[in-house]
């Protein structure tokens, strides 16, 4: 039996679910599919599956209803749906922080409530660094000024506290603050995926922000444009990922930091792919 809540994809669930039936009922077909859905086109699902179309809120009940959804499952499945069609930052935040309500429930038993956390704020990674080069004597309010937007003095303080209940920082006799790890790196499971896009998509809004705040001497922007394969494309993903890796040893073996810093790297489609069925 599947688990909805285990999915970051509708379609790919779509397809796990048509597999799983067709497994276990000899007469299981797109046909059976759209007529238990109460559709007259009899590829309906194959359709969905195979990104030919999207989904309205009516399809979405009839969906739900033909696969026999909870109601927790119908509202799962109805807002990662929203969330996977949606085609502005923020409508994806919407739709994100309406499945972390609907999943939040099952999250507590199923994804560790550490990585929740630690990526639930923005700031959180950016403390965890700054603490270990800016000495600010207990001061929360000035170490919240200090950070580009600044936070108050509570939510440094909660942070900080957060970070040490982790396991992220420790502090020394003289309360200066240290890291336990000079990296962190996130490998998500399925079920928490979601959280590392919502952080994803959160520290987009800043970079976004970071045009008005910041001079253009403070900071660096580059975009390119170029025509590819879908071999080279995978081939980027590597490279830009062994980028990071190199950048972050770089960081690790700095012992004059001065300064924290994002990176946002973004490498996205801006046409359709040539062989693919575009009708």
């Amino acid at each position: 039996m599947l688990n909805i809540f285990e999915y970051q994809n509708f379609r790919t669930y779509l397809k796990d679910y048509y597999i799983e039936q067709k497994a276990q009922k000899k007469n299981f077909s797109y046909r059976y599919f759209a007529e238990k859905a109460g559709v007259n086109t009899p590829s309906f699902l194959y359709y969905i599956i195979e990104n030919k179309r999207n989904l309205t809120k009516n399809s979405i009940v009839k969906i739900s209803q033909a696969i026999g959804h909870s109601r927790e499952e119908a509202d799962y499945f109805e807002n990662i749906v929203f969330f996977n069609q949606a085609e502005t930052i923020n409508e994806k935040t919407y739709y994100y922080s309406r499945l972390i309500e609907v999943r939040r429930p099952i999250d507590v038993q199923k994804i560790e409530t550490e990585r929740y956390e630690y990526y639930c704020k923005w700031y959180h990674s950016v403390i965890r660094e700054v603490v270990t080069f800016f000495d600010f004597k207990d001061d929360f309010a000035k170490l919240g000024a200090f950070l580009i937007p600044s936070i108050s003095a509570r939510e440094v303080k909660e942070s900080i506290r957060l970070l040490e209940r982790l396991g992220f920082l420790e502090r020394d006799e003289k309360g200066l603050y240290h890291q336990t790890n000079n990296l962190v790196l996130g490998r998500p499971a399925p079920v928490d995926a979601f959280e590392i896009e919502r952080f994803q998509l959160e520290m987009l809004q800043m970079a976004i922000k970071a045009y008005e705040r910041i001079s253009i001497k403070k900071r660096m922007s580059t975009s390119t444009t170029f025509s590819v394969s879908t071999k080279t494309f995978e081939l980027f993903k590597l490279r830009i990922r062994e980028m990071q890796r190199d950048l972050m040893e770089i960081a690790r073996v700095d012992e004059t930091q001065e300064q924290t810093f994002q990176l946002t790297v973004n490498l996205f489609p801006v046409s359709r792919n040539n062989n693919e069925d575009h009708k």
